[in-house]
């Protein structure tokens, strides 16, 4: 558990923004998280409008596979952000993971996205992880800058209605070829 200092109101965040790997005990919240969401931040992050979330869709978001690993950003207990991180053997058998983040409108551009990519990523690399893919959609501008920042080397692959970014996080040769990789608990 983490504590940061992003948000202007230190007396509504009861003095820092709580970043933690979420647990099955975080469902409701993130249920609600997710309802409470705008329709453009919903959009942006599920690529649909959909509300609530299905059971199996919960399930993931709350980090119920063994493959996802799950971060909240939490203001005095509530949830105002989300990121999650799917593990999967690439074709060229190297780790890879595909994060999803989203950060409710009154939080964003204040370094909250920023900080869960940050974090997440770190969980990644420490899991073995040698690749990060990110499906975007092209309207997502501040996601998409938010990336080019962080990894001026990412590739873009356009195509079926979203941007397809993937950043290599290492040199395949210094993680052992990524060969036989094999899947690990979040």
């Amino acid at each position: 558990m983490t504590r940061t200092q992003l948000a202007p109101d230190a007396a509504e965040q009861g003095g820092g923004i709580e970043i933690r790997a979420a647990s099955g005990a975080d469902c409701e919240a993130i249920k609600a998280f997710v309802a409470g969401l705008s329709l453009r931040a919903r959009f942006l992050r599920f690529f649909t409008a959909a509300s609530p979330p299905s059971p199996a869709v919960l399930r993931g978001l709350c980090g119920a596979s063994r493959t996802t690993d799950v971060l909240l950003a939490a203001v005095g207990g509530t949830v105002i952000g989300h990121a999650m991180a799917a593990d999967a053997v690439g074709p060229d058998g190297c780790l890879v993971t595909d994060i999803g983040l989203v950060v409710t409108d009154r939080w964003q551009n204040r370094g909250v996205g920023s900080d869960l990519l940050g974090r997440m990523v770190a969980r990644a690399a420490a899991r073995g992880v040698s690749g990060l893919e990110m499906d975007v959609l092209p309207e997502n501008r501040p996601m998409l800058t938010m990336i080019t920042r962080r990894w001026p080397d990412a590739r873009y692959e356009y195509g079926g209605g979203s941007v397809t970014v993937r950043v290599r996080l290492t040199d395949p040769a210094a993680n052992g070829g990524c060969g036989g990789a094999a899947l690990r608990a979040a």
